[in-house]
């Protein structure tokens, strides 16, 4: 018999007083059967008429009366369970005779009689009825219509292929396989998408790049470079203004796989991290050949080619370009570079020379000086041995110095030097007579018998002096002269390098000269530098074809805030429009993406500003928004064909049909009461007519139709009866209706569930499903109706008080609970109100926030504002102990039935928000199930806690659920999924602190010494486990010594804390103490594959526990329990 033509199953739960303890069909027939016992049996007569009135058994006597005495010995012997059999076995027995079966038959008319009164009485009140449509009845007084199931929504991103654009048609459908083998849930857009590739990601203008400027003289490389040297020029370049930097390295490491550069000159602040290239590694090394300056008039430096090794500070040296000679003292030395007493003066650099001078030793003074030339120039005659006649012409200096002592180098001028040979007649044979000329006008030394003078070499040098690049207004010229390079072209940079004097610039051309082996590298503007002295060609370095280009480190990392509503952009699309919806996320938390619309595009600001229609949440930046943009609202269900919803009659009012097609789809509607309308579209002789919520603002000649839900959830279709609403026009299945269908909990799908379109599209490439899909649920119940259809005599579909908006919210059918709160106003005016909404299922709010925001809008006064805030799910983990009577029950179904209905009671669908959690409740969900005799709960690990609160966004439910049985080895453990992130946080949080050893859960009768006596008497103080005791604070217990108490705590605690060093080894965690004690150390190290000496360690730790553990116990207790 089902429960649809059970005429019995009215209102059991609910009946005013306990008939089925008073009676029922079995019950009944007894007592008819007593009844007629006293009728038909004659005590005096020892005769009873009608025999089958008392059952026969196997061995009765014959007479009926003696079997009656029997049997009424028997009854007052009998016991309740007896007697319950004997009843149920009676009523069910085969059939006696006519007169039995009438009497049976009474039995029966009678319970679905007495039951039916009073079960159809109840269904005339609203707190008693149980009905669905009587309910629908009692409600419909009130205006009040059951609330119809509603589809899920959730909003898909399109991946529009490279290049798409185009429409995109409502009805795109993408279905979701569910992993247990269920129907495919398929869902389809429902509205019409404009599909741009340019807008599947939007980001804000320099999201990728690092606006930090740089400093210092610290560089960080983001790659690892290898092959770089101490002294290697490097280029800087400037993303945005093409500016380049030519910098040398000064230093360098590698940490952690990047590069570390000192480099030299420090680093310019007007470079940003972001748009800054770093050229490394010249490929080519050229030596700069020009344009050479070739004359100068030079200062005390002076620059050779090479390192003089002979040269030391103090001496005198010779310098001559061919033309030009002098003699200075060598006063500093570094290197190539010499710093004398007195300026040069003009020379030739391309031929100059330097060396040491000879020295002249004067044999004796010819003639006496005489002066000529007015005066001016005074001229000497001296004799040097030797052929000195070279030195015609040349310069010769006197090395002398002055009173201060001061050195000086005065020359003069030989005018003629002549040689008599040797081998001549003249009287100063051998000797050459050098004719020297004093320009007093150059300087005031005159010679005063010298003995010796200093003299230019044979042979100028050795040293050659280095000349430099020609500059042109301070810089280097725009062409210049160098080896032929390898790889050098046009465009690639070039730096000339000399000590830390740096000129750099962009090739614009290289041209190659194959004959002399050089080439002209000219350069696109001019060659940059910072100033300094001159490049000279023997310590310069032309550095060019930088080969590796990187980028500072964390270069893309822009982590500027964005706040607000404005969203600079990087690129505005022509796509991207007033209105248009978009899916805002944070590529570094999933959880922080939301849906806004466009509000604006302000041009006028430089880049292009997005202006959203709600501010930005904390924790954007430039670089982890990432906005797409498009996005399509998608609902749960599947549009089907065209069905012939039935004939229209004029002559008929108000006409229902009845659409028999279940599952059919609810959207949102915020004009409805219930905040959904039903998917269909109802065409009455090729004309659309209008769903609304009552006729009661119809007019006559209006086009509207009203839905109903019946018992099976169905579809009534309700017309117009001409007065309110207009009348159908007649005519033959004038009626049809197309429908979507999809509806329930079951397209509550998680985020990233729908991802498979159902057919391919030529423009799309790929959908995502960023939020969970929510909004869906079942069909109001009568639960609800009862809760519900009150409230609406109070808020008449208008939101005034907070009450009202709590009621209006849970009268939409995608919401399961819900609570409104005023909040400050702070400087405005408008009152503002905050609902907090649990939504069918659970899980986040996704596009039912901004249904029901309008929704309740849509029944609010004017001027307030309204928030639809998600709840906040929080889970608490349980452990209960359970005490069983295993003769009589069976452990594992009583733990399954404790289990479902704890799941029951404290689940979302249950628990309301901000309902505290009372130990109480535990104990009266836990001790109501059939048997279970004693129970030990423990919320979230305490044992002291007896009450758990809960603020008023949050609803407590039940996360990670223990149960052990004591005295078994069953256990059961399982864990609840949660519906919300901050659930999945809270549940782990409670697990902590509920570890330990499983042994822990172990009774306290597997001490060795407790046995049943004292097992009770700790029980009686609540100490039922050897956690418990290990924990006891008592010293003593009536009827317990203390010493025998310590010795009891000892023990469990020792069996507590003992370390089983081989618990991880899986060949041995399931085989039991006393198994593993009969093996031996020998079998031990042969199953485990572990050495000897480990086996024996386990096996002196296991003789330790034998001592203190029941031997019942240690046949149940295995390593596993060792473990937490």
């Amino acid at each position: 018999m089902n429960g649809r033509t059970d005429l019995t199953r009215w209102n059991r739960a609910s009946l005013n007083r306990f008939r089925y303890i008073d009676g029922n069909a079995m019950t009944f027939l007894e007592t008819l059967r007593q009844a007629l016992l006293a009728r038909f049996a004659d005590p005096a007569a020892a005769t009873l008429k009608w025999g089958d009135l008392v059952p026969r058994r196997a061995g009765d006597v014959a007479d009926a009366f003696v079997r009656y005495e029997q049997e009424q010995l028997r009854l007052a012997a009998e016991t309740e369970r007896e007697r319950l059999d004997r009843l149920e076995a009676q009523y069910d027995g085969d059939r006696r005779d006519w007169a039995w079966e009438i009497a049976r038959v009474l039995a029966r008319a009678s319970h679905v009689l007495t039951e039916h009164i009073d079960a159809y009485a109840n269904e005339g009140y609203l707190r008693t009825a149980t009905q669905w449509d009587s309910v629908r009845r009692l409600v419909e007084m009130l205006d009040y219509h059951p609330a119809p199931p509603a589809s899920a929504s959730t909003r898909l991103v399109i991946e529009a292929k490279a290049g798409a654009v185009g429409p995109l048609a409502s009805g795109f459908q993408v279905k979701y396989a569910p992993p247990d083998g269920g129907a495919p849930v398929i869902f389809e857009t429902l509205d019409d998408l404009d599909l741009d590739a340019d807008l599947n990601q939007l980001r804000p203008a320099e999201y990728n790049r690092n606006p930090d400027r740089l400093s210092g003289d610290l560089l960080w490389l983001e790659t690892l470079v290898e092959d770089l040297a101490i002294g290697d020029p490097l280029v800087l370049e400037d993303e945005k203004t093409g500016v380049l930097r030519a910098h040398q390295v000064a230093g360098l490491a590698v940490d952690g796989g990047l590069t570390r550069l000192t480099v030299s000159p420090r680093l310019s602040r007007r470079l940003q991290t972001g748009y800054t290239r770093v050229h490394l590694k010249p490929k080519d090394r050229l030596a700069p050949l020009g344009p050479a300056a070739k004359g100068a008039e030079l200062e005390r430096v002076l620059r050779l080619t090479e390192t003089p090794q002979d040269l030391l500070p103090g001496m005198v040296l010779y310098i001559t370009d061919g033309v030009e000679a002098s003699y200075r003292r060598l006063v500093f030395l570094r290197g190539k570079r010499l710093v004398l007493d007195a300026d040069v003066g003009t020379l030739r650099l391309d031929r100059g020379l330097v060396g040491q001078p000879v020295t002249l030793a004067i044999s004796q003074q010819e003639a006496d000086p005489r002066t000529v030339s007015g005066g001016q120039t005074v001229i000497y005659a001296y004799s040097v041995a030797g052929d000195w006649s070279r030195l015609g012409g040349a310069l010769v200096a006197d090395k002398r110095k002055d009173d201060a002592g001061k050195i000086h180098l005065p020359v003069y001028r030989v005018t003629d030097a002549r040689y008599h040979p040797a081998d001549g007649t003249h009287e100063r044979r051998g000797y050459t007579i050098l004719t020297l000329t004093w320009d007093q006008s150059v300087h005031d030394f005159a010679l005063d018998n010298p003995q010796t003078l200093l003299a230019p070499p044979a042979t100028p040098g050795p040293f050659q002096v280095d000349t430099y690049l020609e500059k042109v207004s301070g810089h280097l010229p725009e062409t210049l002269l160098a080896e032929k390079p390898k790889k050098t072209s046009a465009g690639d940079l070039a730096v000339v390098a000399m000590g830390r004097q740096l000129a750099w610039t962009r090739l614009a051309a290289v041209s190659v000269d194959e004959e002399n082996k050089e080439a002209a590298l000219a350069a696109e503007d001019r060659w940059f530098d910072r100033g300094g002295g001159d490049f000279f060609l023997s310590e310069t370095t032309l550095y060019a074809h930088f080969k590796e280009i990187v980028r500072p480190k964390d270069w893309t990392l822009n982590t500027r805030s964005l706040t607000g509503r404005r969203i600079p952009l990087a690129s505005v699309p022509s796509g991207l429009e007033k209105g248009r919806t978009l899916m805002v996320e944070n590529t570094g938390d999933a959880s922080a993406a939301f849906f806004a619309t466009v509000a604006d595009i302000d041009r006028s600001t430089s880049p292009a500003e997005l202006v959203l229609s709600c501010d930005l949440p904390a924790g954007f930046t430039r670089d982890n928004t990432s906005i797409a943009g498009n996005v399509v609202l998608a609902g749960h269900g599947e549009t089907k064909g065209e069905k012939v919803l039935g004939s229209g009659d004029a002559t008929r009012l108000s006409q229902v049909f009845r659409f028999a097609e279940s599952e059919v789809a609810f959207v949102a509607d915020a004009t409805q009461p219930s905040g959904v309308r039903a998917a269909i579209v109802v065409q009455v002789a090729g004309r659309a007519w209008e769903q609304v919520a009552g006729f009661q603002d119809s007019r006559p000649t209006d086009f509207h139709y009203t839905v109903r839900m019946t018992e099976d959830a169905f579809l009534k279709i309700t017309f117009g009866d001409g007065k309110r609403g207009r009348r159908l026009p007649t005519g033959g299945n004038n009626l049809r209706i197309t429908f979507r269908k999809g509806v329930g909990l079951a397209g509550n799908v998680a985020a990233g569930s729908l991802t498979r379109p159902a057919k391919p599209h030529r423009l799309v490439d790929t959908v995502r499903q960023p939020m969970a899909a929510t909004g869906g649920n079942d069909m109001e119940t009568v639960a609800s109706l009862r809760e519900n259809a009150p409230a609406t005599l109070l808020t008449l579909e208008r939101a005034v008080s907070l009450t009202d908006f709590a009621f209006l919210a849970m009268s939409q059918s995608s919401v399961w609970q819900a609570k409104a709160f005023s909040r400050p106003t702070g400087l405005g005016r408008n009152q503002k109100v905050e609902v907090v909404v649990v939504p069918a299922g659970g899980g986040g709010l996704g596009t039912l926030g901004d249904t029901l925001t309008r929704f309740l809008l849509a029944h609010a006064i004017p001027g307030i504002e309204v928030a639809v805030l998600p709840y906040a799910e929080v889970t608490f983990s349980l452990e209960v102990l359970l005490t069983v009577d295993a003769e009589q029950f069976i452990p594992e179904a009583v733990v399954q039935a404790v289990e479902d209905a704890l799941q029951a009671a404290f689940s979302l669908q249950q628990r309301e928000l901000g309902q505290d959690l009372f130990l109480s409740e535990i104990y009266a969900v836990v001790e109501s199930v059939e048997g279970v005799s004693h129970s030990v709960a423990v919320v979230n690990g305490d044992k002291t806690l007896r009450r758990l609160a809960a603020t008023d966004r949050q609803v407590l439910v039940l996360g990670t659920l223990r149960i052990d049985v004591e005295g078994s080895a069953a256990v059961q453990a399982t864990s609840a999924t949660p519906t919300s992130e901050a659930a999945v946080e809270a549940t782990v949080e409670a697990s902590v602190g509920a570890t330990g050893p499983l042994v822990g859960r172990r009774p306290v009768q597997m001490i060795q010494g407790v046995g049943s006596r004292y097992s009770q008497m700790l029980r009686s103080r609540g100490v039922r486990t050897l956690d418990d005791l290990a924990g006891f604070a008592d010293d003593a217990l009536p009827g317990i010594s203390a010493t025998r108490l310590a010795e009891f705590k000892a023990k469990a605690r020792f069996i507590l804390d003992i370390e089983i060093g081989d618990v991880s080894i899986a060949a041995l965690k399931d085989r039991s103490v006393q198994a593993l004690l009969a093996a031996g150390p020998a079998a031990l190290a042969r199953d485990s594959q572990q050495s000897l000496d480990a086996a024996q360690r386990l096996d002196d730790r296991l003789r330790l526990l034998q001592a203190v553990v029941d031997e019942h116990y240690l046949t149940l207790l295995t390593l596993r329990e060792f473990s937490t």
